[in-house]
């Protein structure tokens, strides 16, 4: 295609790079530590050292009995890798998932420090690193790079049980052998070695669960469950271990959901609506929503170890999971702004006005001419993750280890939407008191939408269809291949590591669309009495019932479909692939600084990446195929550096460059949104760029950490992102010849170049931000009070970033979160209450028809909690029970929005205000 070279010219390259901070810093640091390990005797080990391994009767290596369990058992698990680790981690330990009230481990990650969740239908789904959303972050499963079932790279970490993983790390400060990392950080799930345990082990576990909305509309109930069952056995006097997990869950979801449309005076822009007071801005439509959803999730996880001698070690690891969910969705919603058309326009009536940070609004008023939209809609959604590892590591005379890594992983997702409408024979009208801070407008319509006589199919809101239905699909892929050895050394540098990891990733994306009409002509009709369900109540919103009816039912019997053109669709069908070949090299030190331990590596990975991505481009009368792409090379030097202090006191240094690649849509090839603008009269349009480059930034980290005992500790850490290279949306001139002009009727362009909107490349900016944690236990202050214990967190980040509209200035950026814990348990008896709150962002999330778009999304505060009982002793030892109650303030998911031609540009109005209800759940679980 002619247009395809302007790709190239979309993406500005960044700075180039150069070695010398980086490498004079840690040249420096080094070259001291040298001299002072000439001089200096050897340190003495930490005073709190893990417990030591002790020798048995046939000489294998037994550690010491932990004395704790549960809660305390998993922070001090977490608390010792923290410590020992080379980089800036946060932790969970197998122990501390299995007593947190978690469904997954999203829920579990998000109280970390500087780590907090985003929402999806209620359920912590997306998770934030150091304020940068799920895309700037690596996710790794078993140290290998995770395919995704969205869009983009992110992961949906709600489709991970909790039960199935034995710990996870978040990286915080990368190093040259952790493959896979991201601008942000670094997660890193891993799943059980049953080699690691002792004796044979059987867990079961089951629990029932309620959602208090109870059932909301004809669809899935209130009521669910939750299964798990794992076994860990060793064989072959312990050279063989196999564990085997599963865990099944059937959650119920049920929802109420209000949105204010758009908020504006729209007299400036031409159309005074009939009965507004000039100068007041006006509610523009509202949609109140029930929603009954059913999301099952089968989790299967499998391990096989072999180790017949200290000089081998295998590992074949296998995950599975298998997601579906049902959602049954019936609204009322209606347009009460201007149209700029006299004959569809509002006409508004005992209109009360009232002013809110400057600006007027409407706040009381009867609205005619109206045509409210009855919708509904039944949506399902089916992914499918597999995910495979085999591991060897062969130990190569007295100081060479040498090891190979294959994986392949893939996932897979099918959607269905599918809505149909339906209204009142004409036109009516409502009266409604605007909600203009926090909650929901109250609606009374003068139209019984719970008439079964009266309400009829058909198309209210003008669409010029009756019906829609959408099957978005996608596939991602990731193939891998890694080779390492490892050499031990004297002196400095304890060891060197040198690897190449080969990882080849493919995702398509594609999605089929349906215009719905009925059959009779479109002639509106009332629903069959056949396909009745009762009605569901929108009371939150102050409307009594509306009509609930079989959606799939009507469709088959009362419809026909055809599928929407491809001059409208082409844009949503595309691939991309990448092949990115990392080479590193990585000394790791173990030495002395003045005096004083100082532990850390040093390396530099070379990233080789060649991408491609495939589209489609309308050529006036049929898509054409359009490929775009480019490769690159990268170096990304790191330098991490522990130094122990006296009093259980560690100094962490880090200094780093790293990226994360481009979201990929971003990188898409094809366009959407062509026409011509009726007031300028000029092209504009939207698509990718598939040669965007990756993030690029230049991290440095400090961090200080206080050891008290085994579960307590004090840290403090700062940390500054220079950005290299980041992504933000520009216009550049493109030639639209050959586009059609689908105007009605059409607008004769000035000329065929025009402006496309597209994603660029740019450098400059920064994040940075501080973090403190703290993990104490109250016996420190007395011993009665033994067994209680507080976990907090407080991190707070800024960024002079300000593109594509984020409050922030990118996209998942909170300037403060904070997570609290405290918990009780002894003798049995365990208690926690643990919150997590994160205050005003904007974010990327799914739009109408699929779409993306921008959401500016107000603080949350999230409570959890659980109250359990374990027997330790007698006829019922190893029988645990256990009470959860997962957002137990039922805290509603809210967001804000922008005002037309406000007076204060800073005013932000409510948009939707959700609520999911709290999560009860009660079961036992019992260990053999």
């Amino acid at each position: 295609m002619k247009n395809s070279p302007q790709f190239s010219s979309a993406c500005r390259p960044g700075a180039a790079w150069q070695i010398r901070p980086v490498a004079a810093a840690c040249a420096s640091l080094l070259f001291a530590a040298q001299a002072a390990q000439a001089q200096l005797a050897p340190p003495a080990a930490p005073a709190s050292a893990p417990a030591q391994a002790q020798p048995t009767a046939d000489g294998r290596q037994q550690l010491e009995a932990v004395v704790v369990s549960g809660i305390r058992r998993g922070i001090e698990a977490s608390v010792a890798s923290k410590r020992n680790s080379d980089s800036i981690v946060e932790v969970i330990s197998a122990e501390d998932i299995g007593k947190l009230p978690d469904v997954s481990i999203a829920d579990s990650l998000s109280r970390l420090p500087g780590l907090t969740a985003q929402r999806v239908d209620g359920r912590a789904q997306g998770i934030q690193v150091r304020g940068l959303a799920g895309n700037y972050a690596g996710t790794l499963l078993n140290g290998r790079e995770m395919v995704s079932t969205s869009d983009n790279r992110g992961v949906e970490f709600d489709q991970f049980p909790s039960e199935l993983l034995s710990a996870v790390k978040v990286y915080k400060t990368p190093d040259a052998s952790l493959v896979g990392q991201g601008l942000a950080g670094t997660i890193d799930m891993q799943t059980v070695r049953p080699l690691n345990f002792g004796s044979r082990q059987l867990v079961l576990s089951g629990r029932a669960e309620h959602n208090s909305n109870g059932q909301v509309t004809p669809g899935p109930g209130a009521n669910g469950k939750r299964l798990s069952a794992s076994y860990i056995d060793q064989f072959a006097d312990r050279t063989i271990g196999l564990a085997v997990g599963f865990a099944h869950l059937d959650s119920p979801g049920q929802e109420t959901h209000y949105k204010s449309w758009w908020w504006a005076d729209t007299g400036p822009w031409g159309d005074q609506v009939p009965g507004v007071p000039k100068g007041v801005a006006t509610l523009n439509g509202f949609e109140d929503t029930v929603t009954a959803s059913k999301q099952v999730r089968n989790g299967l996880m499998a391990a096989l170890e072999y180790k017949p001698n200290d000089r081998f070690h295998s590992v074949l690891d296998l995950y599975y999971s298998k997601f579906e969910q049902r959602r049954n969705y019936r609204a009322l919603m209606s347009n009460l702004g201007a149209t700029w058309n006299a004959a569809t326009e509002p006409v508004y009536s005992n209109v009360k006005v009232g002013e809110v940070n400057g600006d007027q609004f409407v706040t009381q008023a009867t609205i005619g001419n109206l045509k409210p939209v009855h919708l509904s809609q039944y949506n399902t959604r089916d992914d499918d993750i597999a995910a495979f590892g085999w591991n060897n590591k062969w130990k190569l005379g007295d100081s060479w280890v040498a090891a190979a890594d294959l994986s392949y992983s893939r996932a897979k997702r099918q959607e269905q939407f599918m809505e149909l409408s339906a209204g009142a024979p004409g036109t009516t009208s409502l009266d409604i008191n605007v909600q203009t801070g926090s909650g929901i407008s109250q609606v009374t319509t003068q139209f019984n939408y719970a008439d079964p006589n009266k309400l009829l199919l058909s198309d209210p809101g003008g669409w010029g269809r009756d019906g829609r239905s959408n099957y978005p699909m996608s596939k991602d892929e990731i193939k891998a291949l890694r080779l390492s050895a490892k050499r031990e050394l004297t002196g400095v540098f304890s060891s060197m590591e040198l690897g190449l990891n080969l990882n080849e990733r493919v995702k398509n994306v594609d999605m089929v669309e349906y215009q719905l009409n009925l059959k009779n002509n479109r002639a509106p009709i009332a629903v069959p009495a056949s396909f009745l369900l009762g009605n569901s109540s929108l009371g939150f919103g102050g409307i009594p019932a509306i009509l609930s009816y079989d959606v799939m039912g009507v469709k088959d019997a009362l419809y026909t479909q055809t599928e929407i053109g491809a001059d409208q669709t082409f844009a949503r069908h595309y691939g991309v692939s990448e092949k990115v070949n990392t080479a590193y090299v990585q000394g790791n030190i173990d030495t002395s600084l003045f005096g004083h331990p100082l532990r850390g590596n040093l390396g530099l990975q070379y990233v080789r990446t060649q991408q491609e991505s495939n589209g489609f481009v309308w050529d006036g009368s049929k898509a054409v195929p359009i490929t775009g792409g480019t490769s690159y090379g990268q170096w990304l030097p790191s330098l991490n550096l522990v130094s122990e202090l006296p009093a259980n006191t560690i100094v962490r240094f880090g200094l780093a460059r790293s990226n994360a690649r481009p979201r990929m849509n971003d990188m898409r090839a094809g366009f959407t949104g062509v026409g011509v603008d009726a007031t300028t009269k000029t092209w504009n349009g939207s698509g990718g760029n598939p040669t965007l480059k990756p993030w690029l930034a230049d991290s440095v980290d400090l961090a200080f950490e206080k050891y008290i005992g085994k579960r307590s500790y004090l840290s403090y850490a700062i940390f500054h992102k220079h950005l290299l290279n980041f992504i933000g949306s520009g216009t550049v001139q493109y030639d639209f010849t050959g586009f059609p002009n689908t105007g009605k009727p059409p607008v004769v362009p000035i000329s065929n170049i025009g402006n496309l909107t597209t994603l660029q490349n740019g450098n400059g900016g920064m994040v940075a931000g501080y973090e403190v944690a703290a993990s104490l236990e109250a016996a420190m202050l007395t011993p009665a009070l033994d067994g209680f214990g507080v976990v907090l967190s407080y991190s707070n980040t800024r960024s002079n970033l300000n593109d594509d509209g984020f409050k922030n200035g990118i996209d998942g950026l909170s300037g403060v979160v904070r997570s609290m814990t405290g918990y009780y348990e002894k003798n049995g008896f365990s208690f926690r209450v643990s919150q997590r709150y994160r205050s005003d962002y904007s974010a990327k999330t799914r739009g109408i028809f699929y779409s993306e778009a921008i959401s500016n999304i107000n603080s949350e505060k999230v409570t959890d909690m659980q109250v359990g009982y374990s027997f330790e002793s007698g006829s019922f030892k190893g029988l645990g029970l256990l009470l959860q109650v997962n957002n137990l303030t039922d805290e509603p998911y809210r967001t804000s929005v922008s005002v037309g031609n406000a007076k204060n540009p800073d005013n932000l109005m409510p948009e939707r205000y959700t609520t999911y209800g709290r999560q009860i759940l009660l079961g036992a679980s019992y260990k053999f």
